[in-house]
């Protein structure tokens, strides 16, 4: 949950720091009325800064893990240790998928949908009818 929260944090100014500084790029370039791509340029340099926040935003959640990551190594060696533990559970349990065949695959093999006690209660369920 925290690492979640982090991501986010570190979103906020990723995404305004590259729409702003593309946006002060824009301010401050004299425009040529020669047509770019046949648009007008501040039609592309409207997109082009728009595009420079979009990318702000895809890179803050990976910005966010990453510092998080850095400053939590204790934490991260045991998450990665709980995940290593619930995913040979999680092959323990599964069914058997020789029993399953392209139009009849295996529900969730891999236990991506389990997201609670509730959901992996559901998931060994339909495992054990299988």
């Amino acid at each position: 949950r925290r690492r979640r929260i982090a991501e986010r944090v570190i979103t906020i100014p990723t995404t305004l720091g590259g729409f702003g500084l593309s946006f002060a790029y824009v301010a401050t370039r004299e425009f040529d009325p020669t047509p770019i791509f046949g648009q007008e340029p501040i039609l592309i340099y409207g997109i082009g800064t728009l595009v420079c926040g979009l990318s702000g935003l895809l890179i803050g959640p990976i910005l966010g893990s990453s510092l998080w990551r850095l400053f939590h190594q204790e934490e991260v060696k045991l998450m990665e240790r709980r995940d290593r533990e619930f995913y040979e559970h999680i092959k323990r349990n599964r069914a058997d998928p020789s029993l399953h065949s392209l139009r009849n695959p295996a529900p969730d093999y891999y236990g991506e949908k389990i997201k609670s006690v509730a959901d992996y209660r559901k998931w060994l369920r339909k495992q054990r009818e299988i």
